[in-house]
């Protein structure tokens, strides 16, 4: 429940949802700065920092790092490997959120030495971040939406070379886009460029289609468009400006479902909307924003979490923290 103290300093209905969903978090926080099975897997909370501190609970967000700190931060600069995490597309992903973390909340030890690990999965010569823990090939897989949240990162902690050769990455998959708007394709590799034909095991991984009626992985331009708008802020070049609004006019003429999905995958699109509205001062850009957290806020549970699609509806720790994090942007 939202305190009475907070309720009363005015804030608007995003402010009070994402403090409601912050203060179910720090709830669900041990004294030792643990919550759940996050000991055994602490990137599987990889939103959970952020989100304590745009939260108000920034004691609780450091608790937490410090546990990690000092039991799953290894010398290389590694949060919390395990073999399960080694086999995951996403290792790259999830620790350039825990480094976002960590650098918002003044932790340099873990976001300078998290970034320098994170570094092994950059390819200097496209640009992007391999999805795979240890290939390394013309042929491994680099995702958009991953490697935009590791140009983040690198936003964060100064890195602005690998950043911009992220928006490069970038800018080259949109020159290599097929059909753009009606479908965006998210997958390249040095072998052959942008994967154009999706594996049909995976097609939810390789396109997402303008017009959906169902499921699609529709954080992936707002990410993108998010991202590279915040490289135009670090370096005032204007090329990155045009390929925020390049890609975001994928999201313009998305599906109502695709603006509104219970999936809750808009909520990076939200930002990216945010972020390009705060540059330009573009309606358009504030009433996607607004929709999307409007979408977002109609899911949330009376105790103030998100849940997945599964059918017992259960709280989810991390997905709650990231819709914080999204209403937050959105908020400001």
């Amino acid at each position: 429940m939202v305190s009475a103290s907070r309720a009363t300093k005015g804030q608007g209905r995003f402010a009070l949802s994402r403090d409601r969903g912050s203060d179910f978090v720090a709830e669900r926080m041990r004294p030792d700065g643990t919550i759940e099975d996050s000991h055994l897997n602490p990137c599987g909370y990889w939103g959970v920092p952020i989100a304590l501190a745009v939260g108000g609970h920034s004691s609780a967000a450091g608790t937490m790092l410090d546990w990690v700190r000092r039991n799953a931060f290894t010398s290389e600069g590694d949060f919390g490997p395990t073999p399960e995490k080694a086999r995951s597309e996403s290792y790259a992903y999830d620790n350039s959120w825990l480094i976002e973390g960590a650098h918002r909340l003044g932790q340099f030890d873990l976001s300078q030495r998290g970034m320098d690990f994170l570094v092994d999965f950059w390819d200097p010569q496209s640009g992007g971040f391999y999805s795979s823990f240890r290939e390394r090939g013309a042929d491994t897989k680099m995702d958009l939406y991953r490697s935009s949240a590791c140009g983040r990162a690198a936003l964060y902690t100064g890195r602005l070379d690998i950043a911009r050769g992220v928006g490069r990455f970038m800018r080259d998959c949109m020159e290599a886009q097929p059909n753009y708007p009606a479908q965006m394709y998210t997958v390249y590799s040095r072998s052959q460029g942008l994967h154009t034909v999706p594996d049909p095991s995976d097609v939810l991984r390789y396109v997402v289609e303008q017009d959906a009626t169902t499921y699609q992985r529709f954080y992936n331009p707002g990410i993108v468009g998010g991202f590279v708008a915040r490289l135009y802020q670090s370096t005032g070049e204007s090329e990155w400006l045009d390929l925020a609004r390049r890609y975001m006019y994928f999201a313009e003429g998305a599906s109502d479902y695709l603006l509104t999905m219970p999936s809750l995958s808009q909520g990076k699109t939200g930002w990216g909307a945010a972020v390009l509205y705060t540059l330009t001062g573009e309606d358009k850009y504030r009433e996607m924003a607004t929709r999307i957290g409007d979408s977002i806020l109609s899911c949330q549970a009376e105790g103030g979490s998100w849940s997945g699609l599964d059918a017992e509806k259960r709280p989810d720790v991390n997905l709650t923290a990231e819709m914080v994090v999204w209403l937050d942007e959105i908020n400001q």
